[in-house]
């Protein structure tokens, strides 16, 4: 099929400085914007970036309850970026929003590492980290994404081994407030 495409848009379209034309006739180009599109890369929850305000109430209120100031907070993840091969200085945290289709495996990482870190995750799926090193908290409540999702978001840390899972009105509450002001 795809050779019956291309001959199809070989005898039908020309080529031009901007691309493919199809000089008057728009019925023609609406086939091949479509055409287009099936290869245009897609949205998914990794491309979730969090709201610069939604992210400091965050950070702050992580900072405040587990003692950590906000100057050792890393953020390893980033489009193009190697948590891997990071290099973590002594003493960091790391706070983020990690891509999560590899959730499991972050959380894997960090704890077989002993690196330190609270971060986001998938709310409906938050427990597939998978890692009893790890703990866990359930907010119930979504944050709207720079891209215009809005997920359920929890969290996964490994600051506190006393509780494995905690409900957490507290911070439901300050995740709300500001994830409200961008709506």
């Amino acid at each position: 099929e795809y050779e019956r495409w291309t001959r199809y848009f070989e005898t039908h379209f020309e080529e031009s400085e901007g691309g493919m034309t199809h000089g008057d006739q728009p019925e023609f180009t609406d086939v091949y914007d479509a055409f287009v599109e099936k290869f245009k890369p897609k949205k998914t929850t990794d491309d979730c970036y969090t709201p610069e305000n939604v992210y400091n109430a965050i950070r702050d209120y992580v900072c405040n309850r587990f003692g950590y100031s906000p100057d050792v907070v890393v953020r390893p993840f980033w489009p193009g970026g190697n948590y891997e091969r990071m290099h973590y200085p002594s003493g960091c945290l790391v706070l983020d929003n990690p891509p999560f289709s590899i959730f499991s495996k972050i959380v894997k990482f960090y704890c077989n590492n002993n690196i330190k870190f609270f971060i986001f995750g998938p709310g409906l799926t938050i427990f597939g980290g998978g890692d009893n090193r790890a703990s866990y908290i359930v907010t119930g409540t979504g944050i709207t994404y720079q891209n215009g999702a809005n997920v359920m978001t929890g969290f996964a840390h490994n600051l506190d081994h006393e509780i494995y899972v905690e409900a957490c009105p507290e911070l439901r509450n300050i995740i709300k407030k500001e994830n409200d002001k961008n709506l």
